[in-house]
């Protein structure tokens, strides 16, 4: 069918989504929930020639759990995430990150993939998946591809995805025991909006505990969500302690790449990564003990 100078296409199978985007060429967009890609058509910043929907794609849905973690399809909406509570217990930062985008109406037809394919700077759930090491899998039409998610993101709104390829699902390995985490995202007001930051904070504890290993990622702080490496490793190998996590907080600060904006300025996103790193980690802590 066509719409607005656009096909709109309806594929049932991956490899019929394949072969159409392969046949329609470089004009065509494939989509799910469409929650932003709508918005960028009647704003004039899109002009697809096709538009390939992947929702009847079955391949591309269902949230599975595993001995070794969790596979989510790239269809899997925020509100399937939101509403798991074997996900809240396991990956309670991906869970908050995902329960905290947009409205429930918007949650129920957004999908993950979607969100890391849009590779927004303020993409809540990217940074939730950031800090369980997600990687993304590929398909390409004549096999597939794994990249950690640390190299998915290009740049503001583009990602590695080449012609014609398909993100198909995002694996995060199964924390190990005595791992603690949290995702706060920091909004002008208490309302449905973009973050002005989003901050999060993973640490797993080894017996003797010491910080095993540590992950903290950050949104709209950088051209994409990323991690900040060297505030992780301030943690690794030390006891968790307040000091260590304001110290961590400090180097975060200073190592984002954060910048004005109509929604708040830098110096107050950096103090939102001081203040926030060390409570979402006592948080976190406090929670599981509790």
């Amino acid at each position: 069918m066509a719409a607005r100078g656009f096909s709109y296409h309806r594929p049932t199978s991956l490899g019929e989504a394949l072969s159409l985007l392969a046949d329609l060429g470089p004009g065509a967009v494939p989509v799910a929930g469409a929650t932003d890609v709508w918005v960028n058509l009647r704003a004039g910043k899109l002009a697809p020639e096709a538009l390939v929907s992947l929702r009847n794609v079955p391949e591309l849905s269902g949230l599975r759990k595993t001995e070794h973690g969790l596979v989510l399809g790239a269809c899997v909406t925020h509100a399937e995430v939101e509403d798991d509570l074997w996900v809240a217990e396991h990956f309670p930062a991906l869970h908050q990150a995902c329960s905290g985008v947009g409205s429930r109406q918007v949650r129920n037809v957004a999908t993950v993939g979607g969100n890391l394919c849009n590779a927004a700077p303020s993409a809540d759930s990217a940074v939730g998946l950031l800090l369980y090491d997600a990687e993304c899998r590929i398909e390409t039409g004549t096999g597939h591809r794994d990249v950690p998610l640390t190299e998915f993101f290009a740049g503001p709104n583009r990602t590695v995805l080449g012609p014609g390829e398909v993100l198909a699902e995002i694996r995060l390995p199964l924390p190990a025991g005595r791992t603690f985490a949290g995702y706060r995202k920091i909004t002008r007001r208490k309302a449905v909006e973009l973050p002005m930051i989003g901050i999060g904070a993973r640490v797993t504890l080894g017996a003797d505990g010491r910080v095993a290993e540590a992950r903290i990622a950050l949104g709209v702080a950088g051209p994409t969500p990323l991690r900040v490496r060297k505030a992780e490793e301030r943690l690794e190998g030390e006891p968790l302690t307040r000091e260590a996590a304001a110290e961590a907080a400090e180097i975060a600060a200073q190592e984002a790449k954060v910048r004005d904006s109509w929604r708040g300025e830098a110096w107050y996103r950096r103090e939102m990564i001081r203040v926030w790193i060390p409570r979402i980690l006592d948080e976190a802590v406090l929670s599981r003990k509790g």
